[in-house]
């Protein structure tokens, strides 16, 4: 055996024998988005409901914006909850974009009217 082959042959088997998934495109598949943490976080045990309405409101874009203007984020908050945000996240409206400042709202918002505030409440 030549010693190109056996160097070879060794990095193969350390390569295999840590488990590097550095080349595997999909190692990380199951790695939460941002959008994802933050509705998990602001939900808990309702992030699936949760996840599926914002699926459907914003296809899960922190930076979605209605064509309109109105509706902001992950859940599309309405600007009729400028004060009520500032108030319940302690940020100014500016932040509404804020995936963790959004879902935190909106898991506010959802606790005080169930989901009949979101157009696509029927996904939950």
């Amino acid at each position: 055996m030549t010693k190109r082959l056996r160097a070879g042959l060794l990095g193969a088997v350390f390569v295999g024998a840590l488990g590097l998934t550095a080349c595997d495109p999909g190692a990380q598949a199951n790695t939460p988005s941002v959008a994802q943490d933050a509705i998990t976080r602001a939900f808990g045990p309702t992030s699936d409901q949760a996840m599926r309405v914002a699926q459907c409101e914003s296809n899960l874009d922190p930076s979605a914006v209605s064509s309109g203007g109105g509706n902001w984020g992950l859940f599309q908050i309405n600007t009729v909850h400028r004060d009520s945000f500032q108030s319940v996240t302690g940020h100014s409206w500016s932040d509404v974009l804020d995936p963790y400042l959004n879902s935190q709202f909106a898991a506010w918002l959802y606790q005080q009217q169930g989901w009949s505030p979101w157009g696509c409440s029927w996904a939950a």
